[in-house]
This record gives C-alpha cells, sequence and structure tokens, in this order.
C-alpha cells in the first residue's frame, strides 16, 4: 500500500509542536493548526509539480536526501523549542519555497492568512518551516525504503488524490493544480530542460567532407604553385607541408570543439549508475537518460500510455548524411531492448526528425530510414518486430528553432513513446 505523506506529516504535527510553533511566531495553537491544514497539501503539491518532470524529480530527490540529512525529523521537537534553530530552519525554508511556487510565495500565504486567520508573515514563516520538513520526510522514506528516482516519482504522483482533498478552495485556485499527478518525463520549460544534442557527424576523426575540401585545398594549392610560381620541388614540398600542417590544426581545433560539447551533454545527463530491471538484469545508465525516463514511466502506474509523451535517444549518432548507426550507439539500443526484455508487455513508437535543411522529401526518407536502424538494431537483440513500430517525420514537430545550429540540432533526433504497457 503506497504511504499517504500527509497522514505520515501529521504523527510530527503533535499538539506540542504546533503550541511551540504558535509560541515562536506570536499566534495561537488554533490559528496555525488551521494554517497548516492548508500549508501541507499546498507544499506537498508544490513538489508533486516539481517532480512532475524527470529533471525536476531529480532535483527533488536532491533536496529530499540534503533535508534528511539536516536530522530536521528527529530533533523536531528540540527545533522547535529553540528560538536560533528554528529561525534557520525558517530560513532555510525560505530558500526552498522559489524551487517550488516560483513568485506565488507570497500569494500563497495571503490565502492562508485568509483562510486561517494568522498574520501573512506568519504563513509565511509556516511555509518556510513546512517545506523543508516534508523535504526530509520524504528523504526518510528513501533512504528507509531504498528508492530512487523512479521509486519517489511513483511515491509523489500517488499523493494526488489525499492533495486535492485535503487543499482549501481558496488555495486551490492560487496555486493552479489542474494537472497535479501528471508525470511528464522529459517534457518541462525550456529554461530547466537539457535536451542532449543528436551528434549528426561524429565519426573516427573529422568528417568526411571537411577532408575532402582540405585535399581539394592542397590540390589547388600545388597547381597553382606549379603553374605560376614555378618553385622548385622542395619549395613546393615545404608549402605543401605548411598547408598540411594548418590543414591539420583546423581539424584538430573542430574535433576538440565538438568534444568538448559531447562531453557537456554527457555531464548534463548526471551520474551514470547501476539500475536493476524486475529481471534482475542491471543497466549502467546515467540518471537523466533516456533508459531512466522510460523505466520511470513504465513503472509509475497512474501514468496512462498516450501520444505525446516522447523520449529522446541521447547517446545515438548517425554517420553523416546516412541511416549508419555508429557502434557506441547499439549500447544504448541494448539497453532499450534489455527494459523490453524486462517488461514482456511493453510496446514502443519509434520516431525519427531531422531539421529543415535541405530538401523535404529527403529528409522524411533520412528520418524514417534512421527510425528502421533503431528499430532494426533492437530487434536484432532478440526483440520481436511487431512489439516496435517506426515512422519518420522528417522537419516536422521540431522542439527548438532553426534559426541556430544547436537548434537544428536539437531537432534531428531519434525519439521513443509507449505504446502499450
Amino acid at each position: 500500500m503506497s504511504v499517504n505523506i500527509l497522514d505520515l506529516a501529521k504523527t510530527y504535527i503533535t499538539g506540542p509542536n504546533v503550541e511551540k510553533l504558535a509560541g515562536l511566531l506570536g499566534e495561537n495553537s488554533s490559528g496555525v493548526q488551521s494554517a497548516l491544514g492548508g500549508i501541507l497539501p499546498s507544499i506537498l503539491g508544490g513538489i508533486m509539480q516539481k517532480a512532475s518532470t524527470t529533471t525536476g524529480a531529480g532535483q527533488i530527490l536532491d533536496l529530499a536526501r540534503e533535508n534528511n540529512d539536516n536530522g530536521i525529523l528527529d530533533g523536531l521537537s528540540s527545533i522547535l523549542g529553540n528560538s536560533s534553530q528554528s529561525t534557520d530552519l525558517f530560513s532555510l525554508g525560505a530558500k526552498i519555497l522559489p524551487t517550488l511556487f516560483g513568485n506565488k510565495t507570497n500569494d500563497i500565504a495571503e490565502a492562508v492568512s485568509s483562510q486561517s486567520g494568522i498574520k501573512t508573515s506568519s504563513a509565511t514563516s509556516l511555509l518556510g518551516f513546512a517545506a523543508p520538513f516534508l523535504l526530509s520526510l520524504l528523504g526518510n522514506q528513501v533512504k528507509s525504503s531504498g528508492m530512487g528516482l523512479s521509486g519517489l516519482t511513483s511515491l509523489l504522483m500517488g499523493q494526488k488524490d489525499s492533495v486535492l482533498a485535503a487543499l482549501p478552495r481558496g488555495l486551490g485556485n492560487v496555486l493552479n493544480f489542474a494537472d497535479l499527478g501528471d508525470f511528464k518525463g522529459s517534457e518541462a520549460p525550456r529554461r530547466e530542460t537539457y535536451t542532449p544534442p543528436v551528434v549528426e557527424e561524429k565519426e573516427s576523426g573529422s568528417p568526411k567532407w571537411l577532408m575532402w575540401v582540405l585535399l581539394a585545398l592542397i590540390a589547388a594549392a600545388l597547381i597553382w604553385a606549379m603553374k605560376t610560381c614555378k618553385k622548385d620541388d622542395s619549395a613546393i614540398a615545404n608549402n605543401t607541408e605548411a598547408t598540411l600542417d594548418s590543414a591539420g590544426a583546423a581539424v584538430s581545433d573542430m574535433v576538440d570543439s565538438t568534444q568538448s560539447k559531447i562531453g557537456a551533454g554527457l555531464d548534463a545527463l548526471g551520474t551514470f549508475f547501476k539500475r536493476k530491471l524486475p529481471n534482475g538484469i542491471e543497466l549502467d545508465i546515467p540518471e537523466f537518460g533516456i533508459e531512466n525516463k522510460l523505466v520511470t514511466f513504465i513503472e509509475a502506474s497512474k501514468l496512462a500510455v498516450d501520444k505525446t509523451t516522447w523520449f529522446n535517444f541521447d547517446r545515438i549518432n548517425f554517420e553523416t548524411g546516412s541511416a549508419k548507426l555508429s557502434s557506441e550507439s547499439l549500447v544504448q539500443t541494448k539497453n532499450i531492448a534489455e527494459i523490453l526484455k524486462a517488461y514482456p508487455k511493453v510496446n514502443l513508437k519509434i520516431g525519427g526528425y531531422t531539421d529543415n535543411t535541405g530538401d523535404a522529401a529527403l529528409n522524411l526518407k533520412l528520418s524514417q530510414d534512421r527510425a528502421n536502424s533503431v528499430k532494426a538494431a533492437i530487434v536484432s537483440e532478440g526483440i520481436d518486430a511487431s512489439r516496435l513500430d517506426a515512422e519518420g517525420y522528417g522537419k516536422e514537430h521540431p522542439v527548438a528553432s532553426n534559426d541556430t545550429e544547436e537548434g537544428r540540432a536539437q531537432n534531428r533526433r531519434i525519439a521513443v513513446r509507449v505504446s502499450a504497457k
């Protein structure tokens, strides 16, 4: 049975602790008790909203672990009995609130004040108390149950009914919890989301087109030197060597730059860890990579299959202008195959996309071919082809602007959604 976080919180918000809070704030106990009745579901709902994306869930997991390590639960009565320690707790919460509510904190405090009869400043302090308190409570659940990102997400999304039932009407209007409990996976606000670019031209060494251009330049330099300068062979050799050195430096600079961008992309995927699947197989995957997002979605019973929740592959590369997968891409297709083996009821839809550069018909064909290649790689790992569908969409459904190279790189992607589970 799933843990009810609000019921669990009430076991710590005892009469003596409420009286201590009231004394600290200069309020009566009944007013503080009433305020907490609205504040606790508000904070928990804010945590749920933040955790409704994979990136946000990772931030909540970190906050939960940090606040649990602060010993808030074990020493709550002592903290509330100490003016200095309680002030520190309120200040800690004040730093967390913008992460949950943005600029709505004052509006929430005013609504709580109106509903409970306490001062707005007291309501703000109680919000600051409740945020680290509830995060510590979640951290304790994470630690005692050994749960990771998917476990925490599933626990939080399961709190929807209890939160909405406990939330006073006035607060509900301020908070706008219409989609509470809906896990959106990788879908997040632009400022908080990182979509790792697909490196389209990664090969061992430099891209083929650049090498052909360099060779053409070298040949032109040789012809010009022989026809117009009439230098001796040694001079030509020296000039050619200088040209090659310059070209080599240019290639080296470009490769270093590309490797730097790739490294930055991998860093944004988070720490690699061992995730154990129901069949006992362990995947070595990044915390914010597609594999972790996919398993989290599959395991969340409240998350229904739809046609809008897509997850982008983050370590898939193709040879330039072709549908041939690079060898390192097979690590990720194998991981997806292992996930399908562990969840035999799951089917997937693979989507291929390009930017808007070049001929639209050719782009559509390329996107279909690439989606087919990913499907074939997964099938080669022992997955029945009937469980996979592949479709190319060409330049349709861009996730970024095609006006910049960075945006075009994000639009050139392979994504997947769950079509059955």
